[in-house]
């Protein structure tokens, strides 16, 4: 049997069919390729590393305290914020435990409420705020309580500088090694409802500036 030769137009048919197969494969190889991307860029998640998210987008955090947040660490020229907010009992002539109110890349801050008062069955409390440098070497330190004039100094790598506030005030210490700053921001507040009973109450902010 003798197979005819096709037709000008079946050939035509028959290539564009090919073409139009191949385009659609190589579609859902490009789709398959570039799901889930915006505009051709692919997120990652909320943990990456900072190296990892170059050039991508990143998705908001799934849980934790900025669940639906974008971390702040992807974001350029603003500072990382936390607050505090710490109420303290005050035992009888005693020191109680220190309680952290951030921990910052230079060290953590932290207060304790101490019993200034002298006498057994009276309490007057007052707070002492500390910063313990855990930068791994010296660091300038800035203090201030109310309008008073400022402590400033250099303070040793796993060393503490305390200071106390007899009663309501504000305050605020400014750390810094090499391009990382830190600000501690607050006020403090005694409550003697009557002189068997008193507490301290802490709050304020923390910012990180790199």
């Amino acid at each position: 049997m003798r197979i005819s030769r096709p037709s000008p137009g079946t050939v035509i048919a028959t290539i564009a069919l090919v073409m139009a197969s191949t385009g659609t494969a190589v579609a859902a190889v490009s789709y398959a390729t570039n799901a889930g991307a915006v505009d051709r860029i692919s997120a990652v998640d909320a943990g990456s590393s900072n190296a990892r998210a170059k050039g991508n987008l990143v998705a908001t955090a799934r849980g934790g305290s900025n669940s639906g947040q974008i971390p702040n660490k992807f974001l350029a020229d603003v500072p990382e914020a936390q607050s505090f907010a710490v109420p303290l009992a005050v035992t009888d002539n005693a020191t109680s435990a220190a309680v952290d109110l951030g921990s910052t890349p230079l060290g953590k801050f932290s207060v304790a409420c101490q019993d200034q008062a002298n006498g057994a069955g009276t309490e007057d409390p007052r707070m002492q705020l500390s910063f313990t440098n855990l930068s791994g070497g010296d660091a300038n330190i800035a203090r201030r309580a109310g309008v008073g004039e400022a402590n400033v100094g250099l303070i040793a790598n796993g060393t503490v500088d305390s200071f106390t506030i007899s009663n309501a005030n504000t305050f605020r210490v400014h750390v810094q090694k090499d391009n990382v700053n830190v600000v501690v921001e607050g006020a403090t507040r005694q409550d003697r409802p009557d002189p068997a009973n008193g507490a301290c109450f802490v709050w304020g902010t923390v910012e990180v500036f790199r």
